[in-house]
């Protein structure tokens, strides 16, 4: 019985969560970040500000723990997984310009909220920092990846594939298309991998 009350307890402060990190997702996403206050995002998830530090800690911390919920929302483990026991190079690179569509299509809202604010807030910046670290992360195991299938055209290094992923896959690179040229989803994600691929392959 103990240890039944424990595991429910886990769940319940699990969901309490969830619930106040997307509570803070709407309001970064419609307000800003700047004009949201943890009085405001315990209102919206319905529980007292203490909860909030409870729960998920300084809202240093909260903003972090948003990427855990960003690469949770676009799927980037699964997909990532995928990329890893891939053995076609055309197949990576794919993965790679999915991961970053998805990224955009079901989080861009907030991870933009999150980048206009990076210049004067210092926990918007240190959340934006560990998100750029991740997608670097990811880029060099798909371009390492790459250079283990030999799949890397001549002259083409491992670290040099991996910064091309990196500035082809970005969401700065995402938002021009999108909203500077009005690019489709599916057109952005089509462009990004036929150049990665042009970049960075042999030739078949």
């Amino acid at each position: 019985m103990a240890t039944y009350t424990s595991a429910r307890r886990q769940q319940q402060a699990e969901a309490t969560r969830q619930e106040i990190l997307q509570a803070a997702r709407r309001l970064f996403v419609e307000r800003g970040y700047a004009s949201t206050t943890m009085a405001d995002i315990a209102a919206e998830a319905g529980v007292a500000v203490q909860t909030i530090y409870t729960s998920c800690g300084s809202k240093r911390e909260l903003v972090l723990a948003l990427n855990d919920l960003i690469d949770q929302e676009a799927g980037v483990a699964e997909l990532g997984k995928q990329l890893r026991m891939a053995e076609d190079p055309q197949t990576i690179i794919a993965l790679g310009a999915k991961i970053s569509r998805q990224l955009q299509e079901r989080c861009g809202g907030l991870i933009e909220a999150l980048m206009s604010a990076a210049a004067v807030e210092p926990e918007a910046a240190a959340a934006v920092e560990d998100g750029m670290a991740r997608h670097r992360a990811g880029t060099e195991i798909a371009a390492r990846r790459l250079g283990k299938l030999g799949a890397l055209r001549e002259g083409m290094t491992v670290p040099r594939a991996a910064t091309t992923l990196a500035v082809l896959s970005s969401l700065t690179l995402w938002s021009q298309l999108r909203h500077q040229h009005g690019w489709s989803l599916d057109e952005s994600e089509r462009w990004i991998a036929e150049s990665t691929a042009r970049l960075l392959l042999r030739d078949p």
